[in-house]
C-alpha cells in the first residue's frame, strides 16, 4: 500500500509541521503584524485558571529585550529538538529544548558588551537601558541554510563595535565569513560629517529593530541613544552568504539631524516585491534628502528612495519629541494597506502603493486616526473573518480593538478590556487559528509602575471581546517578576515564551492533564495552498483546524491498492456535504483533506469532523466552481511560490528564472478537471481544468500553456506550465485566477 507523494509530502505536510510553528523573524513575519495564526492548542477555551500556567524556567546570563526565536525539528548533536533561541544583552545566545526545563544545547557568547553608563559619560545622559547592552535587536533566522543572524554592540579597550554575526542554528558556531565589523558612510555635510562625508558612529546609535533577512540580504537598522547628538538614522544590508559583503547603505538625513530608526524593537517590513518600509523618527525633512518623521518605502537592495509619507504636521512632532517612528510599520496582508502610529497617539492608515509625500491634513491617505491618548509604541494586526482587527494600547488607558472595514478604522473601538495599564511599553502578540473568530488570544506582557525595568504581568485576552480570560497574578506560581520595556512574548506550538530582565526565559502552557473537550471542535477551515479562509471548491485540499481532531502526533494518508487516497486515519474521518473525504494527514490541531468532486453544484458545503466516534458540530460554507491558491515554498502562503525552473530546480530569488521561460507553478482549488477526475485518485494522464485559466505576473497577463491535475498526484493537486512575460525582471507576485476566481498575490517567483 502507497504511502504518501511527493509533492503534497514537501507542500502539504510540512504545513501541518511548520506552518505558523516557526517563529524565524521579530513580529513572525515581514508584514510585522505580531500575530501568529496558526496556533491550535491555546484558545479563549483553553486559556485559563486552571488549566493554563508557568511549566519552567530557562535561565540566561543577562537581561532579554529581543523577542525569542522559535524552530521545530533542529538538528543537535544528531538529535532533534524543538527549539527556542534566546539572546541576551550580555551578549550571549541559547539554543534551548522549548519542551524540557534543562540546560542550554549550545550558548555562544559574542564579546563583551557595553556597560550603558559608559554612554552615558559619553553621549550624555542615557538610562533607558540599564546596565548593559549586547544583543538589543531581535535576530533573523535563514532555515534554508540553517543559520540565525545577531549583532552585537562591544566595548573594547575604549572603542565601541557593532559586529554582525552569522550562527549555525546547531552548534552556535561562526560561519559565512562572520563576523563582520558594521561600517557605513554616505557622502552629505549634516551632523558629524566631515569633509562631505558622514560616518556611522557605534558609541552614538543603538541597534533596536528587529534584523530583516529578505531575497539574500539582511538588512539592520540604528537609532539614538535617547536623542543623544549627534545622531542619525541607518539601514546597512550585508549578504547573507558573505557577512564581509557589504551591499547597501542608507541615511535619511545625510544633510541634517536625525532620523533614526528604533521602533520600539519592530524590525523593517517588507512586501511582496522586496520593498522595504521603516518609520523615521525626529529631525530634519524636506522631501528631498531629508526624510525624518517619514514612513519610507526603499527599494529592494539599493535601498534608494522610492515612496515616502510625511504626516502634514511633521515640523510639530519634531519641536515636540512625537516620534512617528515609535511603532514602525504594519501590513494587512492580502490588501495594500500599511498601518504607522506614534507618540502622538495617532493611526496612519495607507496605501503602500502610493503614500502620497505631503499634504495638508494629511487628506492624501485613507485615515487618520487620533485615539485620543498619547503614546502607540506598538501594534498588532488580525487578519479576521469579518474584517481585520488592530489592537492598540495607549498611556492609561484600556487594551482596544479597532476593526478596519473598507479602508476605514472607524471612530471608536469596537471592544476594550475592562482594566488597563498605565505605561504603553507593553510587549504584545496574537495567537489564532488562521482568521476565524472565536480562535484568538491577544496576550499583553506589561507592568504598570516605574522605573523599569519592573514588575509585569501577563495578560491573556479573548482576541474578540478582549475579555481577560487569564492573567501571571492570579496563581503565586504564575508570576513574572522583572521585564524590559517593548520585550516581547513568542507563542509557538502550544506555549507562550516570555523574556524577563531577571535573566531567564519562562515558558508557559496547558497544563499535564487538563483536556478542554472531549468531542471535536472545528475552529477554521482554509486554502491548504494560501491559508486565506472563503469559499471552497470540489477537489480542493483544505486544512482544517481545531481541537481534538486526530492524535496527538502527525499521522499521514495512505492509499488503496488502486492508487486512491483513503478516508480514514487514525479514528479521523471528515464528511463534506456527507461524503467521505480524502485525507492527507491528521493530528489533534489539524487535518488536511480534499473535497469531494460530488460536492460540486452545491451552494453551501458543510463539513463535520468525526474522531474516536464523537462529530464536530457541522461547519457550513459558500461553495464556488474554483477556489484557488498558490502554494509557497516555505507552506506559509506568502513568499517564494513553489516552482519549478525549467530545468526542474527550485525558483528562488538566487536561482531565478529566466524572463520569457516556462515555469511551474503548484496550486489547488482548480476545481473539476476535463475529462473528469475521480476524487481521492492518483493522476496518471493530464487531465485539464475544466473552467478557465489564467495567470498575471506582477500584473502583466503570462500565457498559460496548462494547468490542470499534476501527473502522479492525488486529484486536487494543480499544475500550470506558465511561460513568463518577455519583459519582466525581479521578483514578483503570482495571481492565478480559475473561473473567475482568483488567488492570493502574496507569493512570487524570481527572473532574471
Amino acid at each position: 500500500m502507497r504511502t504518501y507523494f511527493p509533492l503534497l509530502q514537501a507542500l502539504i505536510l510540512s504545513g501541518a509541521v511548520a506552518q505558523g510553528q516557526s517563529v524565524l523573524t521579530g513580529n513572525y513575519t515581514n508584514s510585522r503584524t505580531n500575530a501568529n495564526l496558526s496556533e491550535t492548542a491555546l484558545t479563549p477555551v483553553t486559556v485559563g485558571p486552571g488549566s493554563f500556567g508557568k511549566l519552567f524556567s530557562l535561565a540566561v546570563d543577562g537581561q532579554i529585550y529581543a523577542q525569542p526565536l522559535y524552530m521545530p525539528n533542529v538538528t543537535v548533536s544528531g538529535k532533534t529538538h524543538n527549539v527556542v533561541f534566546v539572546a541576551t544583552m550580555h551578549n550571549t545566545v541559547y539554543a534551548f529544548d522549548a519542551d524540557t526545563a534543562s540546560t542550554a544545547l549550545w550558548s555562544v557568547n559574542l564579546g563583551t558588551p557595553v556597560p550603558t553608563s559608559k554612554y552615558t559619560s559619553d553621549t550624555g545622559t542615557y538610562t533607558d537601558i540599564t546596565p548593559e547592552n549586547g544583543i538589543l535587536g531581535t535576530p533573523v533566522i535563514d532555515p534554508s541554510t540553517g543559520t540565525l543572524y545577531a549583532v552585537a554592540a562591544t566595548l573594547e579597550s575604549g572603542s565601541y563595535f557593532y559586529r554582525l554575526h552569522a550562527l549555525d542554528i546547531g552548534t552556535g558556531k561562526e560561519k559565512f565569513g562572520s563576523p563582520a565589523v558594521i561600517a557605513a558612510q554616505v557622502n552629505g555635510t549634516g551632523d558629524s560629517s566631515s569633509n562631505g562625508i558622514v560616518q556611522f558612529k557605534p558609541q552614538q546609535h543603538l541597534q533596536r529593530p528587529a534584523l530583516l533577512l529578505l531575497n539574500g540580504l539582511v538588512y539592520i537598522s540604528f537609532g539614538s541613544h535617547g536623542d543623544a547628538v549627534p545622531f542619525h538614522g541607518w539601514i546597512v544590508a550585508y549578504s547573507a552568504a558573505n557577512v564581509q559583503s557589504q551591499v547597501a547603505v542608507f541615511n535619511p538625513s545625510p544633510n541634517g539631524t536625525g532620523g533614526a530608526f528604533w521602533q520600539s524593537g519592530r524590525g523593517l517590513a517588507a512586501d511582496e516585491l522586496g520593498n522595504i518600509y521603516g518609520v523615521t523618527s525626529n529631525g530634519t525633512t524636506d522631501g528631498i534628502t531629508a526624510f525624518s518623521s517619514c514612513v519610507l518605502k526603499l527599494a529592494p537592495g539599493k535601498l534608494s528612495v522610492a515612496d515616502w509619507f510625511a504626516p502634514y504636521n511633521y515640523q510639530f512632532l519634531d519641536d515636540t519629541d512625537d516620534d512617528l517612528g515609535a511603532a514602525g510599520a504594519v501590513f494587512v496582508d492580502g490588501t495594500n494597506y500599511l498601518l504607522a502610529g506614534g507618540k502622538q497617539g495617532v493611526v496612519y492608515l495607507m496605501d503602500r502603493t502610493k503614500l502620497g509625500n505631503t499634504v495638508p491634513n494629511d487628506t492624501q491617505i485613507p485615515q487618520r486616526l487620533d485615539t485620543g491618548n498619547s503614546g502607540i509604541y506598538n501594534m498588532t494586526l488580525w487578519n479576521r473573518s469579518g474584517g481585520p482587527l488592530l489592537y492598540l494600547h495607549t498611556s492609561n488607558s484600556p487594551v482596544t480593538a479597532w476593526k478596519l472595514t473598507g479602508g476605514n478604522l472607524g471612530a471608536a473601538p469596537v471592544a476594550h478590556s475592562v482594566g488597563g495599564f498605565d505605561i504603553p511599553y507593553q510587549g504584545m502578540t496574537l495567537s489564532a487559528n488562521g482568521s476565524t473568530p472565536g480562535s484568538g488570544v491577544l496576550w499583553v506582557l506589561a507592568s504598570d509602575s516605574y522605573p523599569l525595568p519592573s514588575y509585569a504581568i501577563l495578560h491573556a485576552y479573548n482576541a474578540d471581546t478582549l475579555t481577560e480570560v487569564w492573567n501571571s497574578d492570579i496563581s503565586s506560581g504564575d508570576t513574572i517578576g522583572a521585564w524590559v520595556k517593548f520585550a516581547a512574548p513568542t507563542v509557538a506550538n502550544g506555549k507562550v515564551f516570555v523574556p524577563t530582565a531577571d535573566k531567564d526565559l519562562l515558558v508557559y502552557g496547558l497544563l499535564t492533564g487538563v483536556t478542554s473537550h472531549s468531542a471535536p471542535t472545528i475552529t477554521g477551515i482554509v486554502n491548504a495552498a494560501s491559508y486565506t479562509d472563503g469559499p471552497i471548491a470540489p477537489g480542493e485540499i483544505v486544512a482544517i483546524f481545531g481541537d481534538n481532531l486526530g492524535p496527538k502526533s502527525l499521522v499521514t494518508g495512505t492509499f488503496d491498492k488502486n492508487n486512491v487516497l483513503n478516508t480514514q486515519i487514525a479514528s479521523t474521518q471528515v464528511n463534506i456535504n456527507s461524503v467521505p473525504s480524502p485525507l492527507l494527514y491528521t493530528s489533534s490541531g489539524a487535518v488536511a483533506a480534499i473535497v469531494p468532486y460530488e460536492a460540486a453544484g452545491s451552494s453551501r458545503i458543510s463539513v463535520q469532523l468525526t474522531y474516536n466516534g464523537l462529530s464536530s458540530a457541522k461547519q457550513t460554507l459558500p461553495s464556488a466552481v474554483a477556489a484557488p491558491g498558490v502554494f509557497s515554498a516555505d507552506s506559509s502562503g506568502s513568499g517564494p511560490g513553489a516552482i519549478l525552473n525549467s530545468d526542474y530546480s527550485l525558483n528562488t530569488p538566487a536561482n531565478p528564472a529566466k524572463k520569457g521561460g516556462i515555469v511551474i507553478i503548484y496550486a489547488t482549488g482548480g476545481g473539476q478537471t476535463n475529462p473528469a477526475a475521480k476524487t481521492g485518485a492518483t493522476t496518471a494522464v493530464a487531465e485539464p481544468l475544466a473552467a478557465a485559466t489564467s495567470v498575471t505576473i506582477g500584473g502583466v497577463a503570462a500565457k498559460v500553456l496548462y494547468a490542470g491535475n499534476a501527473g502522479g498526484e492525488v486529484a486536487g493537486a494543480v499544475q500550470l506550465n506558465v511561460q513568463l512575460p518577455a519583459a519582466l525582471t525581479g521578483t514578483l507576485p503570482i495571481m492565478v485566477t480559475v473561473g473567475g476566481q482568483q488567488s492570493q498575490a502574496t507569493t512570487t517567483v524570481s527572473i532574471h
